[in-house]
């Protein structure tokens, strides 16, 4: 029994561990991205190159960060009409599950309309999907048809989730 804990140890240790390296199959216009997660299960929802900054005039404060291997991407802290405040990405595309009708009222996008937009895989809230609803949009960006507005708190990247994964000290070398 000894000598079998005493092998496994011994082949553990000798495993070596690396570092992850970027996708290279993950790219648009030659850069690498990184994929967007859902906080809640880590089903992937977005990719890191389809950020968008599209400004809304409800927004109670717009700030550029550097977020997902990104420099400059626009975060918009936005209230709704219960005064909660979130801090969102925008999104051209985005793997959503669209919940309930289509509503106009209290669009923070005017000319657009909105639904919830859920992980597919676990249902979390991760935002709201963005379509324009045929009227003007008062936007100078109008040729977006469809867009979505990520909560920053619901996702992380993940090269984030990489650096929580810590390796026993007894393994490290």
């Amino acid at each position: 029994m000894i000598y079998v804990l005493y092998l496994l140890l011994l082949y553990a240790s000798s495993y070596r561990y690396t570092n992850a390296e970027p996708n290279p199959y993950f790219q648009k216009n030659g850069q690498v991205s990184e994929l967007l997660l859902c906080r809640k299960c880590g089903a992937d929802v977005a990719d890191s190159n389809y950020l968008i900054s599209k400004h809304s005039p409800g927004a109670q404060k717009i700030e550029k960060q550097n977020l997902f291997g990104k420099q400059n991407i626009t975060v918009q802290t936005l209230i709704n009409p219960f005064g909660v405040k979130f801090d969102i990405v925008t999104a051209e595309k985005a793997r959503c599950k669209n919940i309930g009708p289509r509503q106009g009222a209290d669009s923070w996008f005017p000319g657009y309309t909105w639904n919830i937009c859920t992980c597919p895989h676990c249902g979390q809230h991760l935002g709201w999907s963005f379509e324009s609803s045929g009227a003007k949009a008062v936007d100078s960006n109008e040729s977006i048809h469809l867009f979505h507005g990520l909560i920053l708190s619901n996702i992380l990247g993940e090269n984030f989730t990489d650096s929580l994964i810590m390796m026993p000290k007894m393994y490290k070398m």
